[in-house]
């Protein structure tokens, strides 16, 4: 199978380029700015707000599947960036759906809980999407132009991802962990719920989209709803740290986002993980040093 691993440069599509490399797939990965070490996939520089590239990019991969994991997903930079995000996460996706289509390719769209306002979480695959945040509602744009456009297409939504970062890249667990280490308090909120998830546990449900075919809106996400608080303890009991540098945090407005994926993994026949079991996972293939 051919796959164009749109954003493979990224968090999650390094991991999901790796995987698919690994089971014997020819994969294209694409990144803007940094170029990404070798690991098997064939690298291509694009920007994808540019339609001449994307155009470029579609001729040379040729793929049966496209996964897209490109956006803006930072909440803070959408919010003072509106019209840029809205370029990345919704008008961006557009194209990568109609070219989808014209190449006769499926779409796997990786999406966010951010579809969601955050008040009655965790969500399930039926609820009604109403984003309040710019990062949610151009996400939301993007999910709705893939169904629209792409005859053959799967949206899979997920929440707060953790695990090992590239050299250089940050991701919430292993910042906490270094500060933890380092004798450093950290204030969880208490009123912010998440459904967390260990990126080779989401990968897990990417890849078993790309190749069974699964079509529709899927959750993938954590087993366990928590509160970052609750996630910040048992990263510092995974970890052998002090829980009791884990301080509670009240202060924070409340914010229940979060998602209940238990029909999605039933339906991609996969294991739904706990917490307990993302972090000793992750824990047991931290790089060396």
């Amino acid at each position: 199978m051919r796959v164009l691993v749109i954003g493979g440069s990224g968090f999650i599509g390094r991991y999901v380029s790796r995987r698919l490399v690994a089971s014997g797939h020819t994969v294209v990965s694409t990144f803007n700015s940094r170029p990404p070490v070798d690991d098997g996939a064939t690298w291509r520089q694009v920007e994808i707000t540019d339609p001449a590239g994307l155009d470029a990019l579609f001729a040379l991969a040729r793929p049966d599947v496209v996964a897209h994991l490109a956006a803006m997903a930072d909440v803070g930079t959408a919010e003072r960036n509106p019209e840029a995000a809205t370029a990345v996460n919704a008008t961006a996706t557009q194209a990568i759906a109609r070219l989808s289509e014209r190449h006769g390719a499926r779409l796997v769209f990786v999406s966010t809980e951010y579809v969601f306002d955050g008040q009655s979480g965790p969500y399930a695959e039926v609820d009604t999407p109403a984003p309040n945040t710019q990062y949610g509602r151009t996400k939301l744009q993007g999910e709705q132009a893939v169904a629209a456009i792409a005859s053959r297409w799967a949206v899979l939504r997920t929440s707060i991802v953790y695990g090992w970062p590239a050299p250089g890249r940050r991701n919430f667990v292993p910042m906490l962990v270094e500060r933890l280490r380092d004798g450093e308090p950290y204030h969880g909120p208490t009123n912010v719920h998440r459904s967390p998830v260990y990126v080779e546990h989401l990968v897990d449900g990417i890849v078993r989209i790309a190749e069974a075919d699964h079509a529709g809106i899927f959750h993938v996400a954590g087993a366990d709803w928590v509160t970052m608080y609750d996630f910040a303890v048992a990263v510092a009991e995974a970890f052998g740290l002090d829980t009791n540098l884990v301080i509670p945090d009240r202060s924070t407005a409340r914010d229940r986002l979060g998602l209940d994926s238990r029909r999605s993994m039933a339906a991609l026949r996969l294991h739904h993980p706990g917490l307990a079991d993302g972090l000793a996972a992750m824990r047991s293939a931290a790089p060396a040093g």
